[in-house]
């Protein structure tokens, strides 16, 4: 489906009419539908590319250990493999395994041999290279926006009906109370979907020997997450007549 079928299928599910967008905004439908693809992508590691990243050699004085991938590549996710120009695995690391291995790791330097991933984007590398190191990267990448009529999710096409379902659910929030506890369902269909595909890009990625795999949603309990929070109902009182 592009975009125009998308948000056109959300509004009639909105309940809009065959005018088209009224109440609800064609601008905030299309802001709710891309706000569902990228969250769809960091559920399940759909995406990912493989770019060269080019390490700074060590400069006496300065640090050049840690780095935000962010600014390298502006739609990390997260690492999934990092391999040298020869094709040689970096291998992943913890903080402590290198505080273990070497307490002065974050100004060794030497052959590049580890990395650690920390936080949305910080990599740090051990050991800095002696000179500029081209290293591959595979990372798991945020879908492009959606913006023009007949732009098509990158997430496949058998899941963009659970796409609109999360913009119909997205859009009834700002309502709350039983008018969003009727969009619910359709949350829950989403996860569904994010659940479905999550599996088969887990297996994809264990096959592949990727140092990262997508959530193990079917493991989440999110039933919490399909009910409204009795404390925050309307108090209902019976009628005097």
């Amino acid at each position: 489906m592009n975009l125009s079928t998308m948000y056109g299928l959300v509004s009639q599910r909105l309940n809009e009419g065959a005018s088209g967008p009224t109440y609800y905004p064609t601008a905030e439908i299309v802001a709710r539908l891309n706000e569902a693809e990228r969250f769809f992508i960091l559920l399940t590691l759909g995406l990912e590319v493989t770019s060269p990243w080019v390490v700074p050699g060590f400069v006496p004085g300065t640090q050049n250990t840690f780095f935000r991938m962010l600014t390298v590549f502006p739609d990390w996710i997260v690492p999934l493999r990092i391999t040298t120009a020869a094709g040689a695995k970096i291998r992943p690391a913890r903080l402590e395994d290198l505080s273990c291995l070497d307490p002065q790791w974050i100004q060794s330097v030497g052959p590049l041999g580890r990395y650690v991933a920390l936080g949305a984007d910080l990599v740090g590398v051990y050991q800095q290279p002696a000179a500029a190191t081209t290293l591959q990267v595979t990372y798991a990448r945020a879908p492009v926006p959606l913006v023009n009529d007949l732009d098509v999710p990158e997430a496949p096409a058998e899941y963009h009906p659970k796409l609109v379902d999360y913009a119909v659910y997205g859009m009834r929030q700002g309502e709350g109370a039983q008018e969003f506890e009727k969009a619910l369902p359709f949350f829950d269909s989403f996860m569904q979907g994010a659940i479905h595909y999550g599996k088969y890009v887990r297996s994809r990625n264990l096959g592949s020997r990727y140092d990262k795999v997508p959530f193990e949603l079917e493991k989440f309990d999110r039933s919490q997450l399909l009910k409204l929070r009795k404390d925050l109902m309307p108090e209902r009182r019976p009628s005097n007549g």
